[in-house]
Order: structure tokens, then sequence, then C-alpha cells
């Protein structure tokens, strides 16, 4: 499995035996690759399902490239885009990376220039989520009944939803007040049996 399984390219270019030769090369990084024709149809395919990368040609017969970047950045899309274009000044580079390009690219492409383009996006885009997942698991002050986002508490969080999925018994101590039977009742509504009532029962009593 490739990094890029399980991505996707979305390619912007109204010439279909370009768009046809460029959805070849970028196929090598691994990822699902779409074509659209103009920038209506990108739009459409953007706001359905959001690609991880979208190669975008400026040239598009009903709109400027740069205005379909725009629309992306307006709409806070978590696509990354690359610029593909035939105008090869510094300044509509400028204006593309400030529409919101990461890249940009000058036809005629080099096949090896385009794949390793995409690639190095792709795995920027995945490490972005990866961050943000573990940033998203790291700041919870809830959990299952917990209240707290230390560090100690995450490590909590984590023992528990490791465990939560096992149907083996599960032997949880501390001291009294540490909140072993909060564990317990997170373990369960965690787990596959979280459809069942819990029961607590004071053994000691």
């Amino acid at each position: 499995m490739t990094a890029a399984a399980g991505q996707s390219v979305l390619i912007v270019e109204d010439a279909p035996a370009l768009a046809e030769t460029y959805r070849t090369f970028v196929a090598a990084t691994g990822a699902s690759v779409h074509l659209a024709g103009t920038g209506a149809e990108a739009w459409t395919a953007m706001t359905t399902r959001a690609p991880d990368v979208a190669l975008v040609d400026l040239g598009l017969p009903d709109m400027d490239g740069r205005d379909l970047l725009r629309h992306m950045a307006a709409q806070g899309l978590p696509t990354a885009a690359v610029v593909v274009t035939v105008h090869g000044s510094v300044n509509v580079a400028v204006e593309a990376m400030q529409a919101g390009a990461v890249d940009f690219l000058v036809k005629p492409v080099n096949a090896e220039r385009l794949r390793v383009t995409v690639a190095n996006v792709l795995e920027r885009q995945r490490l972005h989520r990866l961050v943000a997942t573990y940033r998203e698991d790291f700041e919870r002050a809830e959990y299952a009944g917990f209240l707290g986002r230390s560090l100690a508490m995450q490590r909590v969080y984590h023992i528990i939803d490791a465990a939560a999925p096992s149907r083996a018994p599960v032997f949880v101590t501390g001291e009294s007040g540490t909140g072993k039977e909060v564990a317990a009742e997170a373990l369960h509504r965690q787990g596959p049996r979280q459809g069942h009532r819990f029961v607590a029962l004071n053994c000691a009593a």
C-alpha cells in the first residue's frame, strides 16, 4: 500500500487528451484520480467530496482558475491546489499562490515532476490530518464521564480506548476515590457491550 492509498486527486483540465495524460502520471502515486473539464464541474466535485489535491489549469473555459482557488479558500475546503498553466510568469505564479495554491507547474509538465509534486502534496495532506487527529485526541477535556485534559488523563483515555473493544475481563486498580468505577463504566460505554445495562457492585460492602 502506498502513502497515497485512500487519498484522491481531482484534475481540472479542459483538454481531454492532456487530462488523461495527467491521470496516468498521477495514478502512479497510488491515489484515486478524477477529472473535471470546467470550473463548474470541479466545484461540484469538490463540494460533493473534497479531494486531497486539486490539479488546476488556470485557463478554464468557464472561469479563471484563480477564481476557483478563491472559492476553495473562501469555503475552507481541505483541498491543496497545485496550479498548472502555460503562463509561466512570476506574476501569475504569485497571484496563484495568493489565491491559495501550494505549488505551481508550467506546461508542458514533465511526468516525473508532476508525479513527485503531487506525491509530496499528498504526503503533506496526510501528515496535516494525522497531526489534527492527534491534537484532537490530546486536547480532550471530557471523556466518558471523566473530566481533565492533563497528559496523565489523556493517558488514561487512551488506555481505555485500547482496552474497551476487547471482551476479555479488565482489572482496574487504584486507591479509594480515584475513579475506578468511572473507569469501569467508561470501558463499558466505549466497548461492544455499550447497548446493555452497566451494573456496579460494591464487593467490599
